[in-house]
């Protein structure tokens, strides 16, 4: 049961949810590397939370999609734009 996360622009689908049998699976959904950015993770800790509050969960399982990286870790061009106020 895999939903789409929605924002006000519509953003991609960067992290997918599946619950079958108390076990929720979130996979970041940005091959080939899932690199991570606000928008990950701005969706990662919505699906996290959604996963919380959901009684049918009981183990939460992250992984990545692709065959090379679970996650090859922060978007270079999104800590280029990383200010000193940030």
């Amino acid at each position: 049961m895999a939903k789409v996360l929605e924002s006000e622009t519509a953003a991609k689908e960067l992290i997918r949810y599946d619950v079958a049998n108390g076990l929720a699976v979130l996979t970041l959904d940005d091959p080939p590397a899932n690199t991570y950015t606000y928008e990950m993770m701005r969706q990662l800790d919505d699906t996290i939370l959604r996963a919380r509050m959901d009684d049918a969960v009981h183990v939460l399982v992250v992984t990545g999609q692709g065959e090379k990286f679970f996650s090859a870790g922060a978007n270079i061009n999104m800590l280029a734009e990383v200010t000193a106020g940030f």
